[in-house]
């Protein structure tokens, strides 16, 4: 039987897990087609989940599931950071065990090589790329799918080093040469792919690796069959994980409470009560949904999306861009590459003057939606 070992950084909500599902139907079909007598076997390893399987395909998780429960309710999963060498270890024993593991087969090791079918896929936008195969007997077949190099010890390394107050601003700064020493070493992979050229410049700059460029399936365009909304609603939206590091949502919620102007937050994630707490009444929370079209509805119906990250591919940006909504945006990371001039004002500096300015600057203009549409379908190939 075949075995898929997908690895990915943590099973939590946000797009990223969408991707994961989109590379396991691929990967799926492609394994159905060359071993048409027999399903694959398809196993998940990460290092915490917030449940047991994903599509009925079951999670491993570093944890026994009482801890690995503890770190996705109450404990901060963040703070793994410092055990993260030891945690991939560990990971990487489980996905040895269950690579080497052959049912249908005897334990030959030179029989294993030659038949060779299983496969490790690893979906990395942290520490997953970070698996160790040393140890297997023989060597799988691996194929990175690249979201983003570590961005807390790399493209984020300055943000992080603000944010974080006393002795764990200390043992971060001490700790992160050491992250970034181990990280350079994991290059040996038999296909690379990367989530957009920005990524894909990254992935040759730091670790040398020649990566195809992949952007991730963008299925707005076929579960939302509305016409584009050319009268909007007078709000604007963020979409995503609530939090304060990468994702800037504490600078874009300080915006709006500068300009009052009515915002819609859907997400959730481990900052969302300090969040929630700084927010003025004009700020507006929803609860993430499994329902897909209710969150295009709203987005669509949104006068602007916003999005101040250095982000190596935002689907959410990919998105309302689809959805025909204007971006306001960051002018680093992968947003430069999917805006046009019709679709987008982006930011150079996140200081609340700059913003305010810039903000003013995109409230001016008006914004043909249905080019805003074109523009990223051919982009992206989208039909």
């Amino acid at each position: 039987m075949v075995k898929l070992a997908f690895v990915h950084c943590r099973i939590m909500p946000g797009w990223a897990l969408n991707v994961l599902k989109d590379l396991i139907m691929e990967e799926k079909m492609k394994a159905q087609t060359l071993h048409a007598t027999s399903q694959p076997e398809i196993r998940i390893f990460t290092l915490v989940s917030d449940r047991k399987t994903l599509d009925g395909v079951p999670i491993t998780t570093v944890f026994p599931w009482r801890l690995n429960h503890l770190f996705t309710t109450r404990l901060d999963y963040r703070n793994l950071i410092v055990f993260a060498p030891c945690l991939m270890r560990i990971l990487s024993r489980k996905i040895k065990k269950y690579i080497e593991r052959r049912d249908d087969l005897s334990h030959d090791v030179e029989l294993i090589q030659r038949d060779k079918p299983n496969e490790i896929y690893i979906s990395s936008f942290a520490i997953a790329k970070n698996i160790s195969l040393s140890t297997f007997d023989f060597r799988p077949s691996t194929k990175l799918y690249l979201h983003s190099p570590m961005q807390y010890i790399r493209s984020h390394y300055e943000e992080y080093t603000h944010k974080l107050k006393w002795w764990k601003g200390r043992l971060f700064k001490k700790i992160v040469p050491r992250l970034r020493a181990r990280d350079t070493k994991f290059t040996k992979f038999d296909s690379v792919y990367s989530n957009s050229n920005y990524t894909a410049k990254l992935a040759k700059e730091i670790y040398g690796l020649n990566a195809t460029v992949k952007y991730p399936i963008v299925h707005c365009h076929c579960e939302w069959n509305e016409a584009i909304c050319t009268e909007s609603l007078p709000y604007y939206i963020y979409t995503g994980r609530l939090v304060k590091f990468v994702k800037e949502v504490d600078k874009i919620i300080e915006l709006f409470n500068h300009t009052h102007d009515p915002l819609i937050i859907i997400g959730s994630g481990p900052d969302e009560a300090y969040l929630k707490s700084i927010a003025h009444p004009n700020i507006i929370f929803v609860d993430w949904t499994d329902d897909k079209k209710e969150i295009y509805k709203i987005l669509a119906q949104s006068r602007w999306f916003i999005n101040l990250t250095k982000e190596s591919f935002w689907i959410s940006t990919a998105e309302a861009l689809l959805l025909g909504v204007p971006v306001f945006g960051y002018d680093e990371g992968a947003t430069p590459e999917l805006v046009d001039e019709d679709s987008w004002v982006l930011v150079n500096h996140k200081d609340l003057h700059a913003l305010i300015s810039k903000f003013d600057e995109f409230k001016s203009k008006q914004r043909d939606r249905e080019k805003i549409s074109e523009h990223i379908k051919s982009k992206l190939g989208t039909i």
